[in-house]
């Protein structure tokens, strides 16, 4: 039986099967031990509640006019119960009285509804069970960052098949050898998908009820390239998966061949980095001669563990890292907690809105506890070789000067220019960005988050999959703004770098040479097709059509102005 979804991280990998629905998400909850008081884990039952409320009235406004209006009248409902007083009283009796985790009041209550609905002899009751059930693990989602199960031990490679997943239990399934992933939903600017490019993984999304359809143990082979599931069922099927197997491993150091150098046809050289999640791939930046991470996300280094890493544990890390680069390019981003990555066992509120809540500095510089620890890490390795610090979701210079105030004392000098790093800033947020002339002469370079740049710019969020026709960095403002950027950066004789997910489309590189950048740090799945197309483009051709690209007002517009250019569908 063959299946079709679509690519998020190209590759193929074959494996057997094992699926990871969301069944035991309550009877996991039911043992989350709480992470403060009472009134704090009230209080995180409350920003949940907000949260999934704010979800449910997202797909309520998505299905309107596409579905009947009693099937959107359901999510309705359950929005209703969710405000129900009596519900919330009977969740908070047990995180007071009993003093149950917000988490395991929810799976208590709600299992215990469950039953009574479904042991009703009203039909209509009955039928209400399902809906206490979805409730329930949506309230616990909202809670817990990590709420599913290890895989079962096995010795043939696994494929995951999920409904989604989030880039903690990513990070811990790829650590524990999966070789792809099936989700039936998955945004493609998502962390989880920035996760599976950076890591090479194949995962292949919307593949419509693929949790029902696909079987524990069935044979997978998974073509994300041409976004198709082969789900071997006859001997011949079972036949092309041994098959692909035995080529998989042949095939497999034939992949790690370096490509040619990124410079352009007329011999201009670009400097062309790797965004990593992981140590692991600090190999790939070696074997392929890249000049560098431009982008190291060391949030994901604490979503494999149950606990806090110490500076020491930190240190190993970055420290195996840089033994792997020797005298390549190595900036170390703080860790960007908030909106969907945060490790389980983090005691971080959920905000009503992840991506406009406490995220990036604003978390850090109200938490020490989480912040000292990483920068005593970068510190050390600082004074054993050059290493660039970089600063998450800046937002104004207030908090620029604050964050200098912090590092220094955290490092023990009384002047920035005194830190063993160099200090680099995310330019992520507009207020940034609009500040450029006035920040770069504090810092010593800057990176472009074009993902986060481009969602908060056009208010456009980068993991919902119903504004992601929104989410667009060929829009004139964004292009405007990034060329405002670089122009301030050049000026200044600061190095600027363009990283995410966007910076390493092919499609988008001659339009990011014409706006005068010439650092990129892109994913590993990305950066052989971005230096194919940056040996084919001559930067004096590029740099005639700057302004013409900067005149045009609408997107539909510099779409056609690359394709006709460029020759991109």
């Amino acid at each position: 039986m063959i299946l079709s979804g679509r690519t998020i991280s190209p590759g193929q990998a074959a494996g057997v099967a094992q699926v990871v629905g969301s069944r035991s998400v309550l009877s996991l909850a039911l043992h989350s031990p709480p992470q403060g008081a009472a009134e704090q884990e009230c209080e995180r039952l409350r920003a949940a509640i907000a949260l999934a409320c704010v979800q449910l009235d997202r797909v309520q406004r998505h299905l309107t006019g596409r579905v009947s209006a009693s099937d959107v009248s359901i999510f309705n409902s359950h929005a209703g119960l969710l405000r129900d007083a009596k519900l919330i009283s009977q969740i908070e009796q047990q995180i007071r009285e009993q003093g149950h985790s917000a988490p395991a009041a929810v799976a208590r209550v709600i299992t215990d509804l469950h039953q009574k609905f479904l042991s009703s002899p009203v039909d209509l009751v009955q039928d209400k069970a399902a809906d206490i059930l979805d409730i329930g693990r949506r309230l616990v989602h909202c809670l817990s960052a990590d709420p599913r199960p290890d895989l079962e031990p096995r010795e043939r490679p696994t494929v995951v098949v999920a409904e989604a997943l989030t880039p903690s239990e990513f990070v811990r399934l790829v650590h524990q050898g999966v070789v792809g992933f099936i989700t039936e939903t998955c945004g493609s600017k998502s962390h989880t998908a920035i996760l599976a490019r950076g890591l090479g993984v194949p995962l292949l999304t919307n593949v419509a009820d693929a949790c029902q359809l696909i079987v524990d143990e069935s044979e997978l082979l998974v073509d994300s390239d041409s976004g198709r599931l082969l789900i071997a069922e006859t001997e011949a099927e079972h036949e092309q998966v041994a098959s692909f197997l035995k080529q998989q491993t042949a095939d497999g150091s034939e992949r790690l061949v370096a490509p040619e150098r990124p410079v352009t046809d007329d011999g201009v050289p670009i400097r062309l980095l790797l965004n990593i999640s992981d140590p692991s791939e600090a190999e790939i930046v070696r074997k392929w001669q890249a000049d560098g991470v431009g982008l190291f996300r060391t949030e994901f280094l604490y979503m494999d563990r149950n606990w806090w890493p110490t500076s020491d544990d930190s240190y190993a890390l970055y420290r195996q890292v840089a033994d792997t680069l020797e005298t390549a390019e190595l900036h170390i981003r703080l860790v960007d907690f908030g909106a969907d990555k945060c490790p389980a066992y983090a005691d971080i509120p959920v905000n009503r809105n992840p991506s406009l809540g406490l995220r990036g500095m604003r978390l850090l510089l109200q938490r020490e506890d989480i912040l000292q620890p990483q920068v005593l890490a970068i510190a050390r390795l600082a004074r054993e070789r050059p290493v660039t610090l970089t600063l998450p979701m800046l937002d104004t210079l207030d908090s620029l000067a604050t964050t200098f105030d912090r590092l220094c004392r955290i490092v023990g000098c009384t002047d920035r220019t005194e830190l063993p790093f160099r200090v680099g800033a995310m330019i992520e947020v507009p207020s940034a960005a609009l500040m450029i002339d006035e920040l770069l002469p504090l810092v010593d370079s800057i990176s472009i988050g074009l993902n986060d740049l481009t969602q908060y710019l056009l208010a456009a969020d980068r993991d919902d999959e119903f504004v992601e026709h929104y989410h667009d960095a060929m829009q004139p403002a964004v292009l405007r703004l990034l060329r405002r950027i670089v122009t301030a950066a050049d000026a200044c004789g600061k190095p600027v770098t363009i990283c995410g997910e966007m910076a390493g489309d092919p499609k988008l590189t001659g339009l990011l040479l014409a706006l005068g950048l010439r650092r990129l740090s892109v994913s590993r799945s990305s950066y052989r097709g971005v230096v194919e197309v940056i040996r084919k483009l001559s930067i004096g051709r590029l740099m005639a059509m700057t302004d013409e690209v900067l005149q045009l007002s609408t997107g539909a517009a510099v779409r056609k102005y690359i394709s006709e250019q460029f020759n991109t569908p």
